[in-house]
């Protein structure tokens, strides 16, 4: 408790702490550097300082070592190479000179176990590997290997990656000081030292914690719109951060926060648009460009390849961009000859330039923040016309994003508020669902309750917000026999806190009712879908391809209508098929829905055979083919 006050009493402490550390760090690598290229006398005075400072370096420690051995000075060289590998017994260089050392002593056992540990640490160890070859011909002199300085911008980008596999961990704390060590570094940016903004936990333990969350967030948003900014548009995807995907999860308006993301680097790209004379010259088709960055190729061709493979040949051309990887299988998802596929470069000034120079007039992101290339990418201005959908769960708050292609029967009066996009209202859902090849199963094949209902929530973790907990207790007290089936997703550590959670809100003897698989292979999802009972859709974040999918089963879907359009989805398909009894307005009508549905099985038999009769609505892409062909030729025109 008194370590706890001390920090909070002195937080900068902590980075006083972290930037000793790199300061060392550097003054090491400086020795290392010495020591390379033979100042030794150089290289010592930069170790012997390192050790004054920080007795239990281990790096100074070896090397020290390996100095002495070269000036003659065996005994001195094995008590400073000892004191490291006690220090830091994980390294196989350390081993490896350990016993390149005592070969010169002529202690050829000690040297042969030495060299064999180094190898057990890294098979591949070519300098103990050879000296080992020596010792058994019976040759007495080893030779040492120094560690190599590994260059600044080679240790930057090891750095950062590594503070990005944190931070998806969710290790924010390690992942913030990985980044500030980076800064630190020769070459470093302070950019770097911003990183922990696009940091956010996927699960929250109350609602309190998500508002001071964003209250953290907002404030430092303002810290770092205050503070001036060297970047370099061309390596931003790499340098800057992006808002948290996790963002829309938590019933808040986005718009704001998102819009304070954008300007920290809005002003870092160069400001030419495409002129769209230039764009149109020599000929009379509309080109369309789609751009599908990261691994999102996938879904983007599952609830868009009809309007790609439909779109009118005789007034569209059609460019696709994404990674050369993903071409192949789009190409045989869409079956249409006439696409042009480009490749994204090695670099980001690469592809901004092979997309621009497509000369397309408009350019729809299916994400815009999915990923930093897909959330930097619209900074670049690549067409005339740029535009998104439903890909970038509301909105992206970037301005160079002229347009958000929504729906009528989704948004709410005033919905253009959330958005910095203009909002479109399409006369039809926004995206071009085709109906997929049914799964099937038993629920004893899938090792599930074989009675009772099965409440699904095939759901991504960040839907699961600590509101929802109350829905499903009170659905759980009220049907003794049904289970609730919840999607835990492929994080152990995130499933931990979000199980600790329910634990914690529905308590023991409810939670047997629970059942907690991680994160399905989408055929076992499909096979679950057809045993469900029904869908439960988050009270904060509705379905959209759960919901698709369960109504193409027949499965009902519960849903709360809310005030964004991530909340609105499972409502609007409703209301195509003219089912609004699966909406509620309020915690108790939702839990009423959702029971009757489990316990009524006449009711629940009627609902399916309504869903069987009207489904067809939700999958008729003629008229979204149609609605984007208009909204192409109006802002081109």
């Amino acid at each position: 408790m008194v370590r706890k006050q001390l920090k909070q009493a002195d937080p900068s402490q902590a980075a006083r702490r972290r930037g000793a550390v790199s300061a060392e760090e550097n003054v090491y690598r400086q020795g290392l550097a010495k020591h390379h290229r033979g100042d030794l006398n150089g290289a010592e005075f930069i170790y012997r300082n390192i050790l004054d400072r920080n007795p239990g370096h281990v790096g100074a420690w070896h090397y020290l070592g390996i100095i002495s051995h070269a000036r003659g000075r065996s005994e001195e060289a094995l008590r400073y190479i000892e004191k490291s590998i006690l220090l830091g017994p994980d390294k196989a260089v350390f081993y490896g000179n350990y016993g390149a050392v005592l070969m010169s002593a002529k202690r050829d056992q000690e040297a042969a176990i030495a060299l064999g540990k180094a190898l057990a640490i890294d098979p591949k160890h070519v300098n103990a590997r050879d000296n080992l070859v020596r010792l058994r011909n019976g040759n007495a002199e080893g030779r040492t290997q120094t560690e190599p300085p590994e260059p600044s911008e080679q240790r930057i980008d090891r750095m950062l990656r590594r503070g990005s596999q944190l931070a998806v961990r969710e290790q924010f704390v390690d992942a913030n000081r990985v980044c500030h060590e980076a800064a630190s570094l020769p070459g470093g940016r302070e950019l770097w030292r911003w990183k922990s903004l696009g940091f956010c936990p996927t699960v929250f333990q109350n609602e309190q914690e998500i508002d001071r969350y964003w209250e953290k967030l907002d404030h430092g948003l303002d810290l770092a719109l205050h503070t001036e900014q060297r970047m370099d548009w061309r390596t931003l995807p790499r340098d800057g951060f992006t808002p948290s995907f996790n963002l829309p999860h938590h019933d808040k308006n986005c718009r704001e926060v998102k819009e304070k993301f954008a300007r920290i680097f809005e002003k870092a790209f160069p400001q030419d648009p495409p002129d769209p004379k230039e764009t149109r010259k020599d000929r009379t088709k509309i080109r369309v460009g789609f751009v599908v960055a990261a691994a999102h190729h996938l879904g983007f061709i599952r609830v868009n390849r009809a309007l790609i493979k439909h779109l009118d040949p005789q007034k569209f051309e059609i460019f696709f961009f994404s990674e050369t990887g993903a071409h192949a299988e789009c190409r045989n998802r869409v079956g249409r000859d006439d696409i042009q596929w480009v490749g994204f470069g090695n670099r980001f000034d690469e592809t901004v330039r092979r997309i621009r120079d497509a000369r397309c007039d408009v350019v729809y992101h299916w994400k815009v923040g999915g990923s930093p290339l897909d959330y930097f990418l619209p900074f670049a201005k690549l067409a005339p016309v740029q535009c998104t959908s439903f890909g970038s769960h509301g909105t992206g708050g970037v301005a160079a994003v002229d347009y958000y292609l929504s729906s009528s029967i989704l948004e709410k009066p005033g919905a253009e508020e959330h958005y910095t996009e203009r909002l479109v209202l399409l006369n039809a859902y926004a995206t071009a669902h085709e109906p997929e090849t049914k799964q099937s199963a038993t629920r004893s094949e899938l090792q599930l309750p074989e009675t009772g209902s099965l409440y699904f929530c095939p759901h991504r973790v960040a839907k699961y917000h600590p509101r929802f907990d109350s829905y499903l207790k009170r659905i759980l007290e009220r049907d003794p026999s049904g289970h609730v089936l919840l999607l835990t997703g492929k994080h152990p550590e995130i499933s931990r806190s979000l199980v600790g959670r329910l634990r914690g809100n529905l308590g023991e003897t409810l939670m047997k009712r629970v059942i907690l698989p991680p994160l399905l292979p989408y055929d076992h999802y499909r096979r679950i879908l057809s045993v469900a009972t029904c869908v439960l859709d988050s009270p904060v974040y509705a379905g959209d391809l759960t919901t698709h999918d369960a109504f193409d089963y027949d499965v009902p879907v519960v849903t709360q209508e809310g005030r964004y359009l991530v909340q609105r989805y499972t409502a609007g398909l409703c209301r195509a098929m003219e089912m609004e009894s699966l909406i509620a307005d309020c915690e108790e009508k939702y839990v009423d829905v959702a029971v009757r549905l489990g316990t009524d099985s006449d009711y629940r038999d009627a609902i399916r055979r309504k869903i069987g009769e009207r489904k067809e609505k939700l999958f008729a892409t003629d008229a979204t083919v149609a609605e984007y062909e208009r909204f192409f030729e109006s802002v081109v025109q």
